[in-house]
Order: C-alpha cells, then structure tokens, then sequence
C-alpha cells in the first residue's frame, strides 16, 4: 500500500510498486487498501489534556503502560522482571492510585518471560492481549487474565505467542472497533515511515507470525514515536500516545479510525510541561484521564481531557 500523496515515478518504478503491492495484498490475505477508506471527506480532528497532579507509583521500573478493568486500574513495566500491578482509584482531592497488594510478575517457571511490556488490553469475546517488546523487536502474547491475576505469574496464563514480524521497533496491542468489527490495533515507534496496523484478533489467536494470510487487515500511516495506543469506545476515537522527540516530550494525537485514511492528517497535542518518556494513556470516567511515564518519579498523572467534536 503506497501512500497517496507519493510522487509519480517513470513506468519502471509504477512495475516495481505494482508488484510490491501485490506481494503485501498476498501476505496479508487480501486486507482493505488504505485507498478504500475516503479521502478527505471529514475534517482533521484535535484533542487536548491539561494536567492537574501527580504522584510516584514504586515497584514497575520503568513504567511502560496502564490499562482500567472491572473497576481497578493496572500499571505495567519492567522491574526486577516485567510486572503488573493493580490499583485502586481514589478520587482524593487529588486522585490518587492505591496498591491493592496484587502483583503479576511476567515470568513462567521462575523466568523471565515479558521483560518489557508494551501493550496490554483485554475484549471480553477475545480476551487479553499482552505485547513485549526487546532489541526492537515485538512479540504479542494471548494470556488467560483470569489465570494470570490467580497465579500471579504466567505459568498457565499463555495461550498463544505471536511473532509481531510486521512491526518496526517493537509491538503494542490494543482492541478498537471499527463499525461492528473489532481489531487488535499496534504502532510502530521511528522516525518515520510509521504504520498503525489492525489485525483480526481471532486469527492473532491462534497465528505464530502476523505475517501470516489474513491476520493483518488494514494500516494507517502515523506520525513518529508511538508508545502506545488507547481506544475511547464511546467515543469511537484512537489516542496515539507518542514523545515528538526520541524517548522524550509528550505528544497525544487523537484519530478517528474509520474517517480518516491518514492519522497524520490530525494535529497533535503536545503542549505539556513534562519532558520525560510518555508511555501510556487512559480516559476515566468524567472526562478524566491517567498517563504514565517511564521516570521513577511522578510517574504517574491526572489529567481533564478535552475531546474533539466528532467528525461525522
């Protein structure tokens, strides 16, 4: 799939990326061409957050992501091992998080496992996905949660192991639906050259490569250095966590899947005094939200969001 705004080229080069296509559209088992989604037919979209406090979450390293479930909030990174942990949310003033004291540590029989976890999120039908990502490369696990927050380690919670052969500079999953079909969405951090990728979850499930007929689905090209990923289903709106510079300055851009064929058609936000690694984001009731960041302190924040208007 060739970004539209490319320039045209001699009859030779219209040959080779003729053939690069074909050989994408093989791979990926016939998933929709970027030029099937409608060209400008909906106005860029901006988001904002303004931050209100902060506080110092111990025990997950460097924090790499937060996810909210069933009513508890849990925070991941990579410590002594990769790790999880749950809390509460009080709503202060100011809010904070409580450890409740359950802790996950990301390893099976005693090792090691996901040592750097990027991406976790959970759809009730297809269950939880869990990514890592090492040397810039990206693995997508499907876990049990149930069996994980029993044991507190991976010892019986992986159902599958993905090889995220697509992805550049590691793996990030998150669920996001489109209309009534939901994917498993996952970025890639560079400086350029970015795609957002959707895979059908059921065929992740069971896949050791993403690569492999009829997984991937459909891409996006994004802007650079995307941590994470957060869907806002009420809101039908993607939420590219990001850095506008390399491991550091936060920036947020705010998409809408299924209007926009470009998610660098949309002006991120980036006016926040932090300058340290943002890596996640997630919207709480009341227009609130928490984000995290990889420092050691003040690692954790709250926030008011202010969505976009919706486009259609």
């Amino acid at each position: 799939m060739i970004p539209r705004n490319a320039p045209k080229r001699g009859t030779g080069f219209s040959v080779l990326l003729a053939s690069a296509a074909i050989g994408l559209m093989a791979a990926c088992g016939g998933c929709v061409s970027m030029d099937a989604h409608p060209q400008g037919a909906k106005p860029a979209i901006q988001g904002a957050v303004q931050l209100v406090s902060s506080q110092t979450a111990d025990g997950i390293g460097k924090c790499q992501g937060v996810e909210v479930r069933d009513g508890f909030v849990y925070l991941y990174g990579d410590a002594e091992t990769g790790v999880i942990r749950q809390y509460t949310l009080s709503d202060g003033p100011p809010k904070r998080l409580v450890y409740t004291g359950l802790e996950i540590r990301l390893t099976r029989n005693g090792q090691d496992l996901i040592s750097h976890p990027t991406g976790l999120t959970f759809h009730p039908r297809y269950g939880a996905f869990l990514g890592d990502s090492v040397k810039n490369k990206g693995v997508i696990y499907h876990v049990d949660w149930q069996r994980m927050l029993e044991d507190r380690n991976l010892d019986r919670a992986v159902l599958n192991v993905v090889d995220d052969d697509l992805a550049v500079s590691g793996t990030r999953p998150e669920f996001l639906r489109i209309n009534s079909t939901w994917y498993v969405a996952t970025a890639d951090y560079r400086d350029w050259g970015n795609w957002v990728r959707l895979y059908d979850p059921a065929k992740l499930a069971a896949a050791h490569k993403t690569s492999e007929p009829e997984v991937l689905r459909d891409r996006y090209p994004c802007g650079s250095h995307v941590q994470n990923l957060s869907w806002v289903d009420e809101r039908e709106i993607l939420i590219l966590v990001q850095n506008w510079k390399d491991g550091n300055h936060w920036r947020l851009t705010f998409v809408e899947p299924c209007c926009t064929a470009d998610f660098r058609d949309n002006k991120s936000f980036d006016a926040f005094a932090p300058v340290d690694e943002l890596e996640g984001f997630h919207p709480l009731p009341d227009q609130w939200c928490v984000m995290v960041s990889s420092s050691l302190t003040d690692n954790v924040w709250f926030g008011k969001v202010t969505f976009p208007s919706r486009a259609r």
